[in-house]
């Protein structure tokens, strides 16, 4: 619902602010005065474009701001916008282009407006792009009327949900050609390194081992001589021990205390013979073969290759070039999964389409009918409406139908499409008739009519002004008018007009109440000369009201 509206520096605008109520809201003034200023002006915070002719001359910015009432209203969130039951928007408007958005202080954009405006206001005016002129909207208002709003939005899910499939689908069939190029590049990796079948640590050991053989004459030579000079020499050292240790221990008889020391030359001795055993057993093991050492080197080569292609740690690559092979393998089997999925979402959207489209041709010549009855009661006593249906391959998010509103307003007139046809008049007062069939979105939401009176009068004005009244206890209604029929019904009118300060014109509004009321009525029943009958005339009318 819409509370509060400001408007600064825009057209005839120096500054306004209007604050509006719930039910039928009413704005008036003379021809010219800038009425429509304020339609333009919602217009512009539901996301038209905007443009720098419309700030008011000798300035360099308008600034539009509007306060919104919505319990349940717009889905903020979606536009990055933290949610709350009061909405603020503003829109500035500059000379250089530099145009800016804002929803509850947050710097926005106009498609978010244009996002979240349907759920705050309808517009309908004569030279406005109407809801009736969308064929999403259309079918919106068509499904509500047949009951169907969940099978649609079912539709629409389901259609959404093949979208991605497709697209999820789409991208695996383009990475094809990459993933087989890799295939190839893996599987070439996995057959090298598997061909060579290194072990954990075997680079290491293999040089280690080449080392040895490369130097087996000093490693023999040296292993030799310390075998020899501590065990196989005549005077080796084992042997010089054995013979200092043999008097010191029978020494020992007579003084125990050269014990300790014997036991150290023991001691002594027994790790010596160990190691001169260590050097006869090392000795045994050098291999001086030359074909091993052409092996080892050839293998050396070959591991050391493949390092400087996969680096220090053979086994570990080998381990994810086959872990990447498997997920190869796996996006095959989720692309398999894919299909399936896209095939049995493909088959419950064509399902749940056919059925939406039957329900909605089925129960649409009922809604129809109630809506040329309304039309009719609108000042177009002999117009016809109807629904045409036409069905579309593919289907899209709103199922397999098109709809194509037709109006014939005149007798003797074919029906034609309402776009091609149609008066802005004639345009708001068939989108009026369709409120007034459906009349389900409650008052949180604004419908906006500017000039819906176009072209009648009498009595016809009159019932245009009811069925305004009675649709305002379901939306909050503004109506700009200049007809005293349609007035006389309003719960909260204001009225525009023209002063002149300083020289240059501006526009000016004003609440009115009581006598006020009475004159402006008068004013537009009789023009510029109210008389005392006119006032009368009016104040009967009001009790009647």
């Amino acid at each position: 619902m819409l509370r509060l509206l400001r408007v600064r520096n825009f057209a005839l605008i120096d500054e306004i602010e209007i604050e509006f109520e719930g039910g039928f809201n009413l704005l008036s003034g003379e021809t010219g005065a800038g009425k429509s200023l304020i339609v333009d002006a919602l217009t512009l915070l539901a996301g038209a474009k905007a443009s720098g002719e419309t700030i008011r001359g000798g300035e360099n910015r308008a600034v539009i701001e509007a306060v919104f009432e919505q319990a349940g209203g717009p889905d903020l969130e979606s536009i990055g916008i933290d949610a709350a039951d009061q909405i603020v928007v503003r829109r500035e408007i500059s000379s250089d282009n530099r145009n800016r958005v804002f929803i509850n202080s947050q710097p926005s954009t106009v498609s978010a407006l244009r996002a979240i405006a349907p759920d705050l206001v309808d517009i309908h005016g004569q030279h406005e792009q109407q809801i009736l002129l969308d064929t999403g909207r259309q079918l919106a208002l068509i499904d509500r009327a047949a009951g169907v709003t969940d099978l649609a939005k079912r539709v629409h899910n389901l259609y959404d949900s093949r979208r991605r499939l497709e697209d999820e689908l789409t991208e695996l069939a383009d990475a094809e050609a990459d993933r087989l190029q890799r295939t190839d590049l893996l599987s070439y990796q996995r057959d090298e390194i598997e061909q060579v079948s290194p072990l954990a640590g075997e680079t290491e050991r293999l040089r280690e081992h080449i080392r040895r053989l490369e130097h087996s004459g000093k490693l023999a030579e040296a292993v030799q001589g310390g075998y020899e000079a501590l065990y196989e020499a005549e005077s080796s050292i084992l042997a010089q021990i054995a013979s200092i240790e043999r008097p010191l221990s029978e020494a020992e008889v007579y003084d125990n205390r050269l014990g300790a020391t014997t036991e150290q030359i023991a001691s002594a001795r027994s790790i010596l013979e160990d190691a001169a055993y260590s050097l006869r057993d090392y000795m045994q093991s050098l291999d001086t073969d030359p074909e091993e050492m052409e092996n080892g080197q050839a293998r050396l080569a070959e591991l050391e290759r493949l390092h400087r292609k996969y680096g220090p740690d053979l086994i570990h690559h080998l381990g994810k070039v086959l872990e990447e092979l498997d997920s190869i393998g796996l996006t095959e089997t989720k692309r398999s999964e894919v299909e399936e999925r896209l095939a049995a979402t493909c088959k419950d959207y064509d399902e749940a389409a056919r059925e939406l489209s039957v329900t909605r041709r089925k129960r649409s010549g009922e809604f129809g009918r109630a809506v040329r009855e309304e039309i009719r009661s609108l000042a177009m006593p002999q117009a016809d409406f109807d629904i045409r249906w036409e069905t579309l391959t593919p289907g899209r998010a709103t199922g397999i139908d098109r709809p194509a509103l037709l109006l014939a307003p005149n007798p003797g007139e074919e029906a034609a499409i309402l776009s091609e046809i149609a008066s802005g008049g004639e345009l708001s007062r068939t989108m009026l008739a369709l409120r007034a069939v459906l009349a389900v979105d409650g008052r949180d939401k604004t419908l906006v009519f500017d000039e819906i009176d176009a072209g009648i009068g009498g009595e016809a004005a009159e019932t245009l002004g009811r069925k305004l009244k009675e649709l305002s206890s379901s939306y909050q209604v503004l109506c700009v008018t200049h007809l005293p029929q349609v007035a006389r019904f309003a719960d909260h009118h204001c009225r525009i007009e023209k002063a002149l300060v300083n020289g240059r014109t501006v526009t000016r509004i004003e609440t009115l109440r009581g006598d006020q009321l009475v004159d402006e009525l008068a004013r537009m029943m009789s023009g510029s000369s109210v008389s005392a009958a006119a006032r009368r005339h009016v104040k009967e009318l009001l009790k009647e009201g």
